[in-house]
């Protein structure tokens, strides 16, 4: 009973591995990055399946040789260690993360990681005749087969090959979600080069932590919500907070395509995140052109979906949507919606805002000397995902009521995500010292303000 989802893990682990050691080129780090990577792989293999054909563990086989041998060639060629990716930083992450990570014990017992994923998960398992036409089928609407498969392609490669189990697959897709949060620490924590040791790693900690405020048995339940918005958050720390957002694309140009590849909304959360880089780095548009790939690639699951006659509830309602309705019922979803919003995420979205708005008034002049872009990058991202998020809830089909009740509280962790991470930048900027930020530290290496005192707490 126990020694599957084990078995499972490690091999997740073992097949995300190589990819994710030459990304980050640390064999520790590489270890959280690891489940992410083969989520990826996965999700490339169950592609290939519906487009071409034939069973699941064939792909499976010939993209992990594939991604296995793009690894042994590009380890060729010279690369670094990412900054901060010691074996000291990569336990710090992890054993940070680990508390909550606990509640994985927990049965089994959402009902949308059955209804949705975990049998997304059963139809990809088989071949491709057998998930096209499940996917296809009418009697599957309420599933949501529109939606993309990287959240059910790990666990449907596990099924593949051993006997199906909703344990194994719980653990499974914690994992993955545990790694893009993980991704999302050493992202902010990468991106405070400016400040102490002990300030940068408390406040990258802290945002990681933020992805249980909003859902917290979405992490580790085999809900996709926290894994896309992580992943979402992750990207916008290293394309839109960094100084330099170009220098290494490779870890955040992944973490987009996680997003448009787990679920829809992270589709158009990504689209606004390529929109915004493409802006900021407009001088450099071939190189900002790169934040596109990912949204190709979600663009490319949209049109399978709708070739193999995928349907959602959302799309194929009764209702007309927004334009069929009178102004009266619009404003009431309207208000309905915006109290759900309040009461869910209100109170923490304003008290980031004051804080936004303070430091915007007094410490403005003194972020780009610590290495942060400005902070509007962020909320322009946030109110953006708020905006397409409100006019979903405005135009759907679905009773506003329920809707509001079953999902806002998932659907607003990137909200949250991205409120944390404004604040952790402005709390960044107050702590530091107005000095320039300095060159990213290798390793295990020591940072200059760590040789003035301050000792490291990834290095203690």
């Amino acid at each position: 009973m126990y020694l599957t989802p084990v078995v499972a893990a490690l091999a997740l682990l073992a097949a995300g591995f190589p990819l994710a050691f030459v990304i980050l080129r640390s064999p520790f780090l590489a270890l959280l990055l690891a489940p992410l990577v083969a989520a990826l792989l996965s999700t490339f293999a169950v592609i290939l399946m519906l487009v071409v054909g034939g069973p699941l563990p064939l792909w499976l086989a010939l993209v992990l040789v594939a991604g296995a041998a793009a690894a042994w060639w590009l380890l060729r060629r010279p690369g670094e260690p990412a900054p901060y990716s010691g074996w000291s930083h990569t336990l710090l992450i992890a054993l940070s993360l680990l508390p909550p990570f606990l509640l994985v014990f927990e049965p089994p017992y959402q009902w949308d990681s059955h209804s949705i994923w975990w049998l997304h998960a059963g139809y990809f398992s088989h071949d491709g005749a057998y998930a096209r036409t499940a996917i296809g089928s009418p009697a599957f609407v309420f599933s949501h087969t529109d939606y993309p498969p990287l959240n059910s392609a790990p666990v449907a490669a596990v099924w593949s090959v051993v006997e199906p189990d909703f344990r194994t697959a719980q653990l499974i897709a914690a994992m993955v979600s545990i790694s893009a949060i993980a991704m999302l620490i050493h992202l902010v924590r990468r991106t405070l080069v400016g400040v102490s040791a002990w300030v940068a790693w408390t406040l990258a900690v802290g945002v990681g932590l933020a992805s249980w405020s909003a859902a917290p048995r979405a992490v580790t339940s085999g809900l996709a919500d926290t894994l896309w918005a992580a992943a979402i958050a992750g990207a916008v720390v290293a394309l839109l907070l960094g100084g330099d957002p170009l220098r290494r694309p490779l870890l955040p140009l992944l973490l987009l395509t996680v997003a448009a590849l787990t679920k829809n909304e992270g589709l158009v959360a990504a689209v606004g995140v390529a929109l915004l880089v493409t802006l900021r780095c407009r001088a450099e548009w071939r190189r900002a052109g790169l934040v596109w790939l990912p949204v190709l690639a979600g663009g490319v699951w949209v049109v399978l979906a709708r070739l193999a006659g995928a349907q959602s509830d959302i799309a194929s309602g009764s209702s007309g949507g927004a334009f069929s309705r009178g102004v009266q019922e619009m404003a009431e979803r309207f208000q309905l919606t915006m109290a759900a919003l309040w009461d869910g995420i209100g109170p923490v979205v304003a008290g980031t805002v004051v804080v936004a708005a303070l430091g915007a008034l007094f410490l403005r002049g003194r972020r780009r000397a610590i290495g942060l872009a400005s902070d509007g990058w962020v909320w322009a991202a946030n109110g953006y995902y708020l905006a397409v998020l409100v006019w979903t809830y405005l135009s759907g089909p679905n009773d506003i009521r329920w809707w509001l009740s079953t999902s806002v509280n998932r659907v607003t962790v990137l909200v949250v995500l991205l409120a944390a991470v404004s604040c952790a930048g402005w709390v960044a900027v107050a702590s530091g010292d107005g000095r320039p930020a300095e060159p990213d530290p290798v390793g295990d290496g020591p940072r200059e303000s760590d040789r003035t005192g301050i000792t490291s707490a990834a290095t203690r």
